[in-house]
């Protein structure tokens, strides 16, 4: 497990922020979804000669970083249609972002490299036997409602929760929909555009070609240790962000404010998620000389505030436990240290 960061101790608010996610992980139907979800991914990686050649997910750059700064405040953050697609769908209850990175994991199962996917027959719910359908593929914590008025079991939750995520991805440009004009069931079938892609822009996705210079990869555990399931999307855009930064400089790296900001979309909140994920060891953060240990600017002897940005180092071994665990303990040491 983990070992947890006590140099940050959460404001109140941060805390009870903490304790309702921990609630929330702590559900029953929440538990057994996170491992339904990370045993069927790993059955689809089993076989996935795409993955295991890569030794994770090829990611293409233009998903997490802008070709050229867009226009914005560095404190403020950009506004949603001009931050790169990693940071534009993600939301605070929504789970696109998630099934976005999932779709990218199921489509490189079964998908060679430099290839176009065939066909998604894959079921959105409600797989047959010997089957995994889409909702298979992420955890939610959705429960039975049978005695209201609308009677909804969780299943149906959960389907309600993967056509709100396709819709996003759609409007964002993420996805098509082949079957769109049936009267029933349009999103069967749906189809990957480019990751990197516009609204409008309709480029149909192929994986990338093997060691593509403009590609990044995910690490396999993302998804078969359950992480995916249990990361906050602020985490996930902040974990992408590191992840690319890796490649690079897996030493650590650098970025002001500004330039992750407007070339990424990684806003003063979105950077906070830097906190839990230190915790759950997958980033390690060094707070320079002008911040204090909790990351805040810092009283220099002299006067004046000079702050440096933090140095950052993606921590990918981190990404080899299990996910629920780690999670639940680190944020239990957190909130009740």
């Amino acid at each position: 497990m983990s070992r947890v960061d006590l140099s940050w101790i959460p404001a109140e608010p941060d805390r009870l922020r903490l304790v309702d996610r921990l609630e929330r992980l702590y559900k029953p139907s929440m538990e057994m979804s996170v491992a339904d979800a990370m045993r069927n991914l790993r059955a689809l990686a089993r076989t996935a000669y795409t993955i295991k050649g890569n030794d994770g997910v090829r990611v293409r750059n233009g998903f997490v970083c802008l070709t050229a700064p867009a226009e914005g405040s560095d404190r403020r953050g950009l506004a949603p249609a001009d931050r790169p697609p990693a940071t534009r769908i993600m939301g605070r209850k929504g789970v696109a972002l998630r099934l976005l990175l999932t779709a990218l994991f199921e489509v490189q199962t079964r998908t060679d490299d430099g290839k176009q996917p065939g066909p998604n027959t894959r079921p959105l719910s409600h797989a047959g036997a010997g089957q995994i359908a889409w909702t298979d593929l992420f955890a939610s914590g959705a429960e039975d409602a049978l005695d209201g008025q609308t009677a909804m079991t969780r299943q149906d939750k959960h389907r309600r929760h993967l056509a709100t995520a396709l819709g996003a991805l759609g409007r964002h440009g993420l996805v098509t929909f082949p079957h769109w004009d049936d009267a029933r069931n349009k999103q069967r079938g749906f189809e990957l555009l480019v990751e990197h892609g516009q609204p409008g822009s309709n480029v149909p996705y192929t994986v990338p070609a093997y060691q593509d210079a403009n590609t990044f990869v995910l690490p396999t555990g993302l998804f078969t240790r359950g992480w995916i399931s249990v990361l906050t999307d602020a985490e996930l855009a902040f974990l992408l962000m590191a992840a690319f930064m890796h490649k690079r400089d897996p030493e650590g790296f650098i970025l002001p404010a500004g330039v992750r900001s407007r070339m990424l979309g990684i806003g003063p909140e979105t950077y906070e998620a830097h906190r839990t994920l230190q915790a759950f060891g997958l980033v390690r953060v060094t707070h320079q000389r002008g911040r204090s240990p909790n990351g805040r600017l810092a009283q220099i002897a002299g006067g004046g505030q000079q702050p440096l940005p933090d140095m950052v180092q993606f921590l990918p071994e981190g990404l080899d436990q299990e996910a629920y665990g780690t999670v639940t303990e680190a944020i239990d040491r957190l909130v009740y240290h």
